[in-house]
């Protein structure tokens, strides 16, 4: 079935109602349960995309709560490309994909069919003939080729085009993008910020969840641990569900969202985490939360102002005392002078030549807060997370996290069972100490830990933590003041933590399960003031 199109400006007609739709339905997307993941990892402003499958690939559309099946092509593999060259419309639309595949074989060779929207198909012409109308140019136009390199269909359409595979044995949907990586739902292209293309995965919010907790927690953790983990997983999609749409999708697979690798890393007992907190989310004052989460906190996390420069009430510093098995040991870092000169340059920041580092506040919690680096002519000074990132172009990246010190002294003691003893980190293993013979390093000097509570180091002192009500109170017996926060030469950094120490610990949240508490209790102890709720 086709229609006639009169006047010129019709196509341009298509293309509005197309986008008006495109957006409507990925706004909504959210209330619907799916989600559109931008694959940044795999494909991101890339020349050409490999999508493939075990059988013959599905043609379709995302109406916001389903894949919407259009047609079948030939062909189980494709690879996706800007289509650059000039085309010609043959003023027909047609209604389904078939419809419009049968009329360009009437008009032979350099003849596709195009899908312009949701059951709107044309046929595109790559040579002028009478009587045809030229296609506008649009950034928006992505060929399919089969695996001989050639056209078979083109799509044109702010909408998405998607294709979705299958596998036997398998209930649902699977396919391939790339070599290696599979995914549940659907996949396609978007237009990327820089010419080329960019692949997404449209799927159901949880079954994302599926491809997110086993690459972000380790799926032999405790079952309670990662069934926090999903529940955090799950609220991050949720709040930061149109973070991207200027870009067609809605999160990324990368640690700018968190980490997705689809099917391909799916595991029994993260898949189970997520189907016994099925709708479950973290709120604050009724409304989701952004429930980051980190590997390692090295003793206590952090509260949002020094991290962001502003308050989030669910974001306060607690007291690691459950992270006995961190998934990052302590660590030992030596940056060279040349190393930071050269990042000093490549940054446009100019103090002459490097002498050394000063560490010259820290936070209550005792993460670096401004870091100085001192020139021949002048000082740069580095302040909350940039104290970790400017160090991103150095050889080994940029710094695990801001708990580190200049001094082979490290460690934040906890509390044991028993009141008697202290766990210690040191540079080169995590050791139980006698409490009675135990002392602690603040910015004011050293301090003889007391019998039966935990000790925490801070900016300026050393806070005692009840350990029963939490309830903390200022240690003040200092005389030897605190050495190397200040050094001339290359850094010899000692540090323990990994990660931006907000929200959650991994490593605590598997404490805590090992220890017995439940998810809701985990979460709840992370994040201040929260209810964990469908």
């Amino acid at each position: 079935m086709n229609k006639k199109l009169k006047l010129k400006n019709g196509y341009c007609i298509v293309i509005v109602l197309s986008i008006f739709c495109f957006f409507n339905t990925i706004i909504l997307g959210a209330a619907k349960q799916t989600i559109t993941i931008g694959l940044e990892s795999l494909y991101k402003d890339a020349a050409s995309i490999r999508i493939a499958s075990q059988n013959n690939l599905l043609l379709g559309y995302s109406d916001g709560n389903s894949f919407k099946e259009e047609g079948l092509l030939n062909s189980n593999s494709v690879t996706l490309k800007k289509a650059a060259e000039d085309y010609y419309f043959t003023g027909s639309i047609y209604n389904t994909f078939r419809d419009a595949e049968e009329a360009a074989k009437t008009y032979g060779n350099g003849a596709v069919a195009a899908y312009l929207d949701a059951g709107t198909y044309c046929v595109y012409i790559n040579n002028y003939k009478e009587g045809l109308l030229a296609v506008p140019p649009s950034s928006l136009r992505i060929g399919l080729f089969n695996d001989s390199n050639e056209l078979i269909f083109i799509s044109d359409s702010s909408r998405p085009l998607l294709l979705q595979g299958s596998e036997n044995g398998y209930s649902f949907p699977l396919t391939q993008v790339g070599s290696t990586r599979k995914y549940r739902g659907a996949v396609g292209a978007v237009s990327g910020q820089s010419g080329g293309l960019t692949a997404i995965n449209v799927v159901n919010l949880e079954d994302y969840l599926y491809g997110v907790v086993p690459v972000e927690m380790a799926p032999g953790w405790p079952q309670e641990a990662l069934k926090a983990q999903a529940v955090a997983a799950r609220s991050i999609a949720e709040f930061q569900y149109n973070r991207y749409l200027s870009k067609g999708y809605n999160v990324v697979d990368t640690t700018a969202t968190q980490v997705y690798k689809g099917f391909s890393c799916e595991s029994p007992s993260t898949n189970l985490a997520v189907d016994e907190t099925r709708g479950e989310v973290i709120k604050y004052n009724n409304q989701v939360a952004e429930a980051l989460y980190f590997s390692t906190s090295g003793g206590i996390t952090e509260d949002a102002k020094y991290i962001w420069g502003n308050e989030v009430p669910y974001f306060r510093a607690v007291v690691d005392r459950f992270e006995s098995e961190p998934a990052q040991k302590p660590w030992i870092r030596t940056i060279t002078i040349s190393e930071i000169n050269t990042s000093l340059v490549n940054q446009g920041i100019n103090i002459g030549n490097l002498q050394g580092a000063e560490i010259t506040s820290r936070t209550p919690s005792g993460r670096v807060q401004t870091l100085t680096l001192l020139g021949t002519s002048g000082s740069h000074i580095l302040k909350n997370e940039t104290v970790r990132s400017f160090f991103s172009s150095t050889k080994e990246g940029s710094l695990k996290s801001r708990l580190f010190s200049f001094s082979n002294f490290i460690g934040t003691p906890a509390q044991s069972a028993s009141g008697m003893t202290v766990s210690i980190m040191s540079a080169d293993n995590f050791v139980q100490k006698d409490i009675s013979r135990s002392s602690i390093i603040s910015s004011n000097g050293i301090g003889v830990i007391q019998t039966g509570i935990s000790t925490v180091q801070s900016a300026e002192t050393v806070k005692t933590l009840n350990s029963t009500s939490g309830n903390s109170s200022n240690s003040s017996s200092f005389s030897i003041p605190l050495q190397n926060e200040i050094v001339f030469g290359d850094l010899i950094i000692y540090g323990q933590g990994f990660g931006h120490g907000l929200g959650m610990s991994q490593s605590g949240a598997k404490g805590m399960a090992k220890a017995g508490y439940n998810y809701k209790e985990i979460l709840t102890y992370y994040y201040n003031g929260v209810t964990v709720e469908r």
